[in-house]
């Protein structure tokens, strides 16, 4: 952080701050998965804040590893911040009581001061029942772990050497060790023995399956070049060069669809990128043989990435899960290539999921207008939300994709579909603009042929205010767009929708009319934006509308005047305002607990 000019030390408050704001990121990130890394949170080496986010973030790591049952030691953080043993042996208090960090001083690694001699090896401690994985430099078994690659929600990857064959494998085992459940180690093993039968050039192989200090583990091939979310930009510059990545990744999903697996987990972080630019699929901890009905093959088949899940996934649908799932995640990773984000990303997993279920994503040229339509329309054609809708299979997709680079006509667009994807996409504004024009379609069928009456004024204005509120409708799907989707907007959304309801109540001129109806029905279409207090808004503007045209119909008007004929046959308004207050209760009691059940699925993905 840079000290204002004229100080000798930062503001206490602005630190507090920064470090608060720090934590606040690596809790969410932490729950979302893959695991976070306290290193990168913490700036440059020469920040003056330094000291107080490791002390704080690494309080916050420890706590949360520690209520999933992992045992942090205090010399794997003082090997991981050599700088900062003061702030850190505080957090191991017992540890350091019992001396457990003597010798660790001066900011050396611990087992620097241990009495090894020149010459040997760094060894992991002798507690092969501890839940904490051994970190990059220590000894394996046959294998010398170089440095930790990657780490998601159930297994940690390490660059290693094989001293046994002399050469360099990745090493994938279990997180939890000794205390992982039986179903995680169950489905660890069945990652190894699915990718192990899998002999493809895109897809990595599988070495050797074993089990050390109560770690199960397995080696593959070592994929040096990263995953494809460290290349994303180099294929958003080149669409040939994406839509012929997307080919190579589908026939290799397609051989092993045909081998009787489904991958389920397809995306970004579970694509290496070898050194000569060739794509391998990893990461088949999710893959679900299709000829087995067991329950763990069941669970894992529902479970995936919210950002990157198919429909079926994100709903149970296990009966549904095939070949058209991993078109779908094929879709989302060409997407997010071309898009620059996945296609689906909510501030919650259930937000998350509920769009993956029923929303399209946005279309990639109003993120990014240099998007080829053609490349779009097949990107768009593989995230359909009903898998008849998709390419039926993998190799059927790399098929159009082969079409598109040699130039020729591919299939993926239509009017039909546009439509479709765009009702899904935007059904708040879909909704609207439908019944918007049904009302107007229906005052002029009932001004011309059934009003025994007919107000040519009442019509007139009826058909100005659907006009103004198609128009705010527009006007916020706008506001939308450019990320302006706050509680604000979605307040003065609501405040627009009440504001024309009620004048076209009002213009009807009678409290009796079937547009009443409207006012809960606004109460209940509010729920579907998970917050509590756009519900109560909507149901305190629902009230406050027809209270006030009851108000209204109280006074008399003269002859001419828009405004109540009938004031002394008003109905009973407080039963009225009783029924939107209680639907107003019930949908907000519906959305709280629709957010407490989040809040719980959000802390068992953090777990």
């Amino acid at each position: 952080m840079t000290k204002p000019p004229g100080k000798d030390a930062a503001d206490p408050l602005a630190v507090a701050r920064k470090v608060h704001d720090a934590c606040e990121r690596f809790e969410a990130d932490w729950k979302a998965r893959p695991r976070p890394r306290v290193e990168d949170y913490l700036g440059p080496p020469e920040d003056p804040d330094r000291p107080a986010l490791v002390e704080e973030l690494a309080a916050l790591e420890i706590e949360l590893r520690q209520t999933v049952g992992e045992e942090p030691s205090l010399r794997e953080y003082l090997r991981r911040f050599p700088p900062h043993a003061d702030a850190l042996r505080p957090l191991f208090r017992e540890e350091t009581d019992s001396g457990a960090d003597e010798g660790a001083a001066d900011g050396e690694p611990f087992e620097a001061t241990v009495g090894l001699r020149p010459g040997d090896e760094p060894r992991r401690p002798a507690s092969p029942s501890s839940s904490a994985p051994p970190a990059g430099g220590e000894r394996f078994g046959k294998y010398e772990l170089v440095a930790e690659l990657a780490r998601g929600g159930m297994g940690i990857v390490y660059r290693a050497h094989d001293t046994a064959l002399n050469r360099p494998v990745a090493l994938k085992m279990i997180l939890s060790g000794a205390l992982a459940g039986d179903a995680d180690r169950e489905r660890f093993r069945r990652e190894a023995a699915l990718a192990a039968r899998l002999d493809h050039s895109n897809i990595v192989p599988i070495h050797e399956v074993g089990e050390q200090d109560g770690f199960l583990y397995f080696t593959m091939r070592l994929v040096e070049g990263g995953t494809l979310a460290d290349h994303m930009e180099t294929y958003r510059e080149d669409p040939i060069a994406a839509a012929g990545l997307i080919e190579t990744l589908a026939r290799a999903v397609r051989y092993a669809n045909e081998q009787g697996f489904i991958h389920c987990d397809l995306k970004p972080s579970n694509v290496l990128i070898d050194r000569d630019g060739s794509p391998r699929v990893t990461d088949f901890g999710l893959a679900r043989q299709a000829s087995q009905s067991s329950e763990l093959t069941a669970s894992g088949a529902v479970l995936g990435t919210p950002s990157y899940m198919a429909p079926e996934q994100a709903s149970g649908d296990r009966k549904a899960i095939g070949p058209a799932t991993d078109v779908h995640g094929l879709g989302a990773i060409l997407y997010e290539i071309l898009a620059g984000r996945p296609p689906f990303r909510m501030g919650t997993t259930m937000e998350t999921v509920m769009q993956a279920i029923y929303c399209d994503p946005i279309p990639p040229h109003q993120l990014r207008p240099d998007v080829p339509r053609e490349l779009e329309h097949i990107c768009l054609k593989c995230l359909e939300k009903s898998p008849s809708d998709r390419y039926p299979t993998p190799a059927a997709l790399a098929d159009e994709l082969a079409r598109y680079i040699q130039g020729d006509v591919i299939a993926a667009s239509g009017p039909v579909q546009k439509l479709r994807r765009w009702v899904r996409r935007e059904p708040e504004i879909a909704a609207r603009l439908a019944g918007l024009g049904l009302m107007s379609v229906l005052t002029e069928v009932n001004y011309h042929f059934l009003s025994l009456e007919p107000d040519a004024t009442a019509r007139a204005w009826v058909q100005v205010v659907l006009g103004l509120w198609a128009v705010l409708t527009l006007l916020f799907q706008q506001l939308k767009r450019r990320g302006r989707e706050s509680d604000a907007t979605r307040g003065a959304w609501i405040l627009g929708d009440m504001t024309c309801l009620t004048l076209l109540v009002w213009i009807m001129g009678d409290l009796d009319t079937p547009l009443l109806i409207g006012y809960p029905l606004m109460v209940a279409a509010s729920g579907l934006w998970f917050r509590e207090g756009i519900v109560w808004l909507t149901t305190a503007l629902a009230i406050a509308g027809y209270a006030g045209l009851h108000a209204l119909a109280g006074l008399e008007w003269r002859q001419g005047q828009l405004g109540w004929s009938r004031p002394d046959a008003l109905p009973f308004a407080n039963v009225f305002i009783a029924c939107l207050a209680l639907a107003g209760y019930v949908v907000a009691r519906i959305v709280k607990r629709i957010k407490a059940i989040d809040q719980y699925y959000e802390l068992r993905r953090g777990g």
